[in-house]
């Protein structure tokens, strides 16, 4: 389910909108009336029955609208129910929004959100921090980053916490969590497959050979990288303007950071990852492959 801004009001006229774009015959779409949906403290919403025709003939489905996301999906599996569907939807947002309480919070934890709630990018920043071992100062690191990556910078650290349970969890012992960036040495995630990987302060820096902002996107779910340059992605859609496609990067990945060069990649598992050009140049003139002829973006 995509994610619209939680703290707008839903109205109904909003939700049925919504549910004509996501139903698959929005003529067949019916209100389904939960007052505890309609009224909840967190994820409120609207939801609707539609009827999903197949080869073996209808199925009874819904849409979801809410606060939190939107989606549709089928009854007839697992002997789902609409009020089946809504209890798990209200539950999981009343998860997401939870207090977490101190005793739920390592030093690493702290020292992450007080980094966070004060503004800072690493948190040797904090005025007078105490002295923690290495694995400690690593790990607050990473959870920091984490935070920092939220898109919406207003929320409050322990909100994002609380939606991203992984965080909570004990890091496991021995595991690196951070590396130094390659180029200004801030923290970034540990990837053991991209070891020159930069921090995000540096992959919003890359520009093409003659210094114009680019910006990498996977070009489709079944693989590729494509780059745009950034300024187009700002003001597209704006008095008929579009995205204009840095042929040059999305060919062969070279890209600079402050007139270095570096690589731009898809990664493994999806997404894109920005690399600094070893000593040697390894990487870069690397073909990302015949990318340039997809046109469809999907952000990660």
């Amino acid at each position: 389910m995509e994610s619209p801004d939680p703290n707008s009001p839903l109205t109904y006229d909003e939700a049925l909108r919504k549910a004509r774009d996501l139903a698959q015959d929005p003529g067949t779409l019916i209100p389904y009336t939960h007052q505890g949906l309609e009224n909840a403290r967190y994820g409120r919403g609207f939801a609707f029955l539609q009827t999903i025709g197949t080869d073996c003939g209808d199925i009874d489905g819904y849409v979801l609208v809410t606060t939190t996301g939107y989606g549709s999906g089928l009854l007839s599996v697992d002997g789902d129910t609409i009020d089946t569907v809504i209890a798990e939807h209200l539950a999981r947002a009343e998860h997401a929004n939870r207090q977490i309480p101190d005793s739920e919070l390592s030093v690493a934890h702290r020292v992450a959100l007080d980094a966070y709630d004060a503004g800072l990018t690493r948190i040797d920043e904090i005025p007078g921090r105490g002295a923690i071992d290495a694995e400690t100062a690593d790990y607050a690191e990473f959870v920091l980053l984490v935070l920092r990556r939220n898109r919406n910078q207003r929320d409050a650290g322990r909100k994002i916490l609380a939606r991203n349970d992984f965080l909570l969890q004990s890091p496991t012992p021995g595991r690196r969590y951070t590396q130094p960036c390659p180029n200004c040495e801030r923290p970034t995630i540990y990837q053991d497959r991209y070891p020159r990987a930069v921090c995000d302060h540096c992959r919003d820096r890359t520009t093409d050979r003659a210094g114009r902002r680019v910006t990498g996107f996977n070009a489709s779910f079944s693989g590729g990288m494509i780059a745009y340059y950034t300024d187009t992605l700002e003001h597209s859609g704006r008095s008929g303007s579009q995205q204009e496609e840095c042929i040059e990067v999305s060919r062969n990945g070279v890209c600079f950071i402050d007139a270095h060069p570096a690589t731009m990649q898809e990664v493994r598992l999806g997404g894109i990852v920005v690399q600094m050009a070893s000593a040697d140049g390894d990487g870069l003139g690397r073909p990302n492959g015949a990318v340039s002829r997809l046109r469809r973006v999907f952000r990660w």
